[in-house]
């Protein structure tokens, strides 16, 4: 990308808190292009009414919010519940199973690719519908799977979807809120996932118990692709998402290249990458191998990190509201780096399960901390083309992270390198979000309104 023409330049104008509470912004694009240039750099500065402060239609952002648990628990963090009863079944290696964390992460890399590039032509409503569908078959492929080949494609179909709904997700629930409670609504995305995550680990000791058998895992994924298709129905009957603007001038590289602090927020979102690919997928093998646990405690655990990401998904994202995105996604990946360092030890198991929930409290609120942080700064159409373009870099590490990770346990015998190795990565994050200017507070600007 080129150097942007000085027409573009971004200057300070003075402000009244007048002129701050109805605008929003103490900026504007400087030059005859500015009227439309604007609409493609920041999102529309909308005169906050009384209404435009406070009304924020819940409903909507918790239906839409569901979409994300299709991506990250149904698609994603099941596996990490499930996976013993699946390596035991299929004769999986640690290895082969990173390598199923691979292949998810790896396609969900290339449906971030394909939503970046179609993401100005195609409107966000269509691409999250598209992604479910996507996610929903790779979730039938992989209840109906008798061969570690079967589980590859469906995690990967899985993966796949999950580029379309992240992408879109946060966007569509959020148009209308303004700037100052969008971080509090955004984070009903990840609330939605540890409400989702609760349940699963629950569902499947019941239905375990039911059937007498812990080995039990095929049905609980059928049952999730059947949830989904449920979700899909509601959402085309009972949402209507209005029409954005088209983009066609402005490429989601150019857009992230003009956010301030952009090389640090990359470097610590890849960061998360390794760690987040990694860390849940091989949890309850390392409960199960290194803290003997049994595998009902080790299933029920998860739920415990539903709970904690349920907490802190509100809890940040209210947080970030106040002291600024930066400083609240380095305190988010202190606190992982901490829950991985006592991963890494022969801890009690008490402090493991305070460790797990510290870590759903902490990392799970740190994809929509990440959507938060691109939406203060670029419009809705653009967003997915932003945020897409991190995901280019988000992509590798989570390729690499749960490949590595069952390597490192296949080598050692054990999980105490892989938690080690996911600290270490999560402190890099945390160092980078901290030393990145402007972590204290960042001016609001408001969204469109509806």
């Amino acid at each position: 990308m080129g150097r942007l023409p000085d027409v573009f330049k971004v200057i300070s104008v003075p402000t009244t808190s007048s002129s701050l509470e109805h605008c929003g912004a103490a900026a504007v694009l400087e030059g005859p292009a500015a009227s439309t240039a604007a609409p493609n750099l920041l999102p529309a500065a909308a005169p906050a009414t009384s209404a435009s402060r406070e009304r924020v239609r819940w409903g909507r952002v918790v239906l839409v919010a569901l979409s994300g648990v299709v991506s990250h628990v149904f698609g994603r963090a099941t596996m990490g519940v499930l996976v013993p009863a699946m390596a035991d079944g299929l004769g999986l290696s640690d290895t082969l199973i990173g390598a199923l964390g691979s292949a998810n992460m790896g396609a969900y890399f290339a449906g971030v690719v394909i939503v970046t590039f179609t993401a100005g032509r195609i409107e966000p409503f269509t691409l999250l519908r598209a992604g479910i569908v996507t996610s929903t078959l790779g979730l039938g492929v992989i209840g109906t799977a008798t061969s570690a080949a079967a589980l590859v494609i469906g995690t990967a179909l899985a993966g796949l979807g999950g580029g379309g709904i992240w992408l879109t997700a946060p966007v569509i629930a959020s148009e209308g809120v303004p700037a100052s409670r969008r971080g509090a609504a955004l984070g009903t995305l990840t609330a939605t996932m540890g409400a989702a995550l609760i349940g699963v680990p629950i569902a499947t000791t019941v239905l375990r118990n039911l059937a007498g058998d812990d080995g039990i895992w095929r049905p609980i994924w059928l049952a999730q692709a059947a949830l989904s298709v449920v979700l899909l129905a509601a959402l085309s009957v009972l949402v209507r998402a209005r029409r954005t603007e088209r983009v066609a001038a402005i490429g989601g590289f150019g857009a992230l290249f003009r956010i301030h602090g952009w090389k640090r927020a990359v470097a610590a979102y890849m960061g998360f990458a390794y760690m987040t690919s990694s860390f849940a997928n091989f949890l309850g093998r390392a409960l199960e191998g290194d803290h003997d646990f049994s595998r009902t405690a080790a299933t029920l655990v998860f739920s415990w990190m539903g709970a904690g990401s349920i907490v802190g998904a509100l809890a940040f994202g209210r947080l970030s509201d106040r002291i600024g995105r930066p400083a609240t996604m380095a305190t988010v990946m202190a606190l992982s780096a901490g829950t991985g360092a006592v991963l890494a030890t022969p801890a009690p198991g008490a402090l493991i399960v305070v460790a797990v929930v510290v870590f759903g409290a902490a990392s799970f609120s740190y994809p929509s901390l990440t959507a938060t942080f691109v939406s203060d700064h670029v419009s809705d159409r653009t967003f997915a083309a932003v945020l897409g373009s991190m995901t280019m870099f988000y992509g590798p590490a989570s390729v690499i992270g749960p490949i590595a990770s069952g390597w490192l346990a296949d080598r050692a015998g054990n999980f105490n390198a892989t938690y080690g190795a996911i600290s270490a990565i999560a402190l890099m994050s945390c160092i980078c979000m901290a030393t990145t200017r402007g972590s204290h507070r960042e001016t609001p600007q408001h969204a469109p309104v509806a």
